[in-house]
Protein backbone atom coordinates (compact mmCIF):
# COMPACT_ATOMS: atom_id res chain seq x y z
CA UNK A 1 0.00 0.00 0.00
CA UNK A 2 2.94 2.50 0.97
CA UNK A 3 4.71 1.30 -2.56
CA UNK A 4 1.34 3.02 -4.56
CA UNK A 5 1.17 6.12 -2.49
CA UNK A 6 4.85 6.71 -2.97
CA UNK A 7 4.49 6.20 -6.74
CA UNK A 8 1.34 8.66 -6.55
CA UNK A 9 3.00 11.23 -4.85
CA UNK A 10 6.13 10.81 -7.02
CA UNK A 11 3.95 11.06 -10.90
CA UNK A 12 2.77 14.24 -9.21
CA UNK A 13 5.86 15.80 -8.39
CA UNK A 14 7.62 15.22 -11.80
CA UNK A 15 3.87 16.63 -13.39
CA UNK A 16 4.55 19.73 -11.82
CA UNK A 17 7.81 20.27 -12.99
CA UNK A 18 6.94 19.37 -16.52
CA UNK A 19 9.33 20.64 -19.03
CA UNK A 20 7.43 22.97 -21.48
CA UNK A 21 9.41 23.98 -24.65
CA UNK A 22 8.62 25.81 -27.91
CA UNK A 23 10.35 27.05 -30.49
CA UNK A 24 9.92 29.24 -34.29
CA UNK A 25 11.02 26.92 -36.79
CA UNK A 26 10.03 29.25 -39.24
CA UNK A 27 11.30 32.15 -40.30
CA UNK A 28 14.71 31.45 -39.20
CA UNK A 29 16.50 33.78 -36.93
CA UNK A 30 18.01 37.10 -39.42
CA UNK A 31 16.04 35.30 -42.41
CA UNK A 32 14.98 37.62 -44.94
CA UNK A 33 11.79 37.39 -46.45
CA UNK A 34 10.57 38.59 -49.84
CA UNK A 35 6.77 37.81 -49.26
CA UNK A 36 4.22 40.95 -48.50
CA UNK A 37 1.57 39.24 -48.93
CA UNK A 38 1.35 36.42 -46.72
CA UNK A 39 4.12 34.50 -44.74
CA UNK A 40 3.07 31.30 -42.38
CA UNK A 41 4.97 31.48 -39.09
CA UNK A 42 5.44 27.87 -37.65
CA UNK A 43 5.66 27.04 -34.44
CA UNK A 44 6.81 23.91 -32.55
CA UNK A 45 5.96 22.39 -29.60
CA UNK A 46 6.21 18.50 -28.24
CA UNK A 47 4.02 19.35 -25.36
CA UNK A 48 0.01 19.10 -25.99
CA UNK A 49 -0.84 21.38 -22.54
CA UNK A 50 -2.15 24.25 -23.83
CA UNK A 51 -2.10 26.99 -26.99
CA UNK A 52 0.53 28.62 -28.46
CA UNK A 53 0.35 32.31 -29.60
CA UNK A 54 2.72 34.62 -31.14
CA UNK A 55 3.57 38.26 -30.70
CA UNK A 56 5.22 40.54 -33.40
CA UNK A 57 7.41 43.53 -32.69
CA UNK A 58 6.00 43.46 -28.70
CA UNK A 59 2.12 43.55 -30.03
CA UNK A 60 -0.30 42.33 -28.13
CA UNK A 61 -0.16 38.06 -28.38
CA UNK A 62 -2.97 36.48 -31.19
CA UNK A 63 -3.55 33.26 -31.28
CA UNK A 64 -2.13 30.32 -33.95
CA UNK A 65 -3.80 27.63 -35.26
CA UNK A 66 -2.97 23.64 -34.98
CA UNK A 67 -2.57 21.76 -37.86
CA UNK A 68 -0.11 18.70 -38.96
CA UNK A 69 1.54 18.65 -36.00
CA UNK A 70 2.58 22.59 -35.24
CA UNK A 71 1.35 25.45 -35.00
CA UNK A 72 0.55 28.12 -37.49
CA UNK A 73 0.55 32.21 -37.49
CA UNK A 74 -0.70 33.22 -41.04
CA UNK A 75 1.01 36.77 -41.08
CA UNK A 76 -0.46 39.18 -43.75
CA UNK A 77 0.23 42.50 -45.39
CA UNK A 78 3.47 42.57 -43.65
CA UNK A 79 5.41 45.58 -43.63
CA UNK A 80 8.83 46.38 -44.74
CA UNK A 81 11.95 46.27 -42.47
CA UNK A 82 13.35 44.22 -39.24
CA UNK A 83 10.13 42.58 -36.74
CA UNK A 84 10.72 40.51 -33.78
CA UNK A 85 9.09 37.41 -33.03
CA UNK A 86 8.32 35.36 -30.05
CA UNK A 87 5.88 32.69 -29.19
CA UNK A 88 4.47 31.57 -26.09
CA UNK A 89 2.58 28.38 -24.78
CA UNK A 90 -0.68 29.11 -22.63
CA UNK A 91 -2.53 27.18 -20.34
CA UNK A 92 -6.10 28.48 -21.12
CA UNK A 93 -7.65 27.21 -18.45
CA UNK A 94 -5.38 28.85 -15.72
CA UNK A 95 -4.77 31.60 -18.19
CA UNK A 96 -0.84 31.99 -17.69
CA UNK A 97 2.19 31.53 -20.09
CA UNK A 98 3.87 27.92 -19.74
CA UNK A 99 6.65 28.68 -21.72
CA UNK A 100 8.09 31.54 -24.15
CA UNK A 101 10.53 31.27 -26.95
CA UNK A 102 14.04 32.55 -27.66
CA UNK A 103 13.13 36.00 -30.12
CA UNK A 104 13.31 35.83 -33.61
CA UNK A 105 14.28 38.43 -35.88
CA UNK A 106 13.42 38.45 -39.35
CA UNK A 107 13.62 41.37 -42.38
CA UNK A 108 11.16 41.64 -44.66
CA UNK A 109 12.06 43.41 -47.84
Amino acid sequence: MEKKTTNKITKRIKNTHKKYEITIDYPKNEEVITYKDHYAIRIGTPNNDGVVEISIDNSEFQRCRHSVGYWWYDWCNIPSGTHTLVARLVDPIKNRTLKKSEKVICIVK
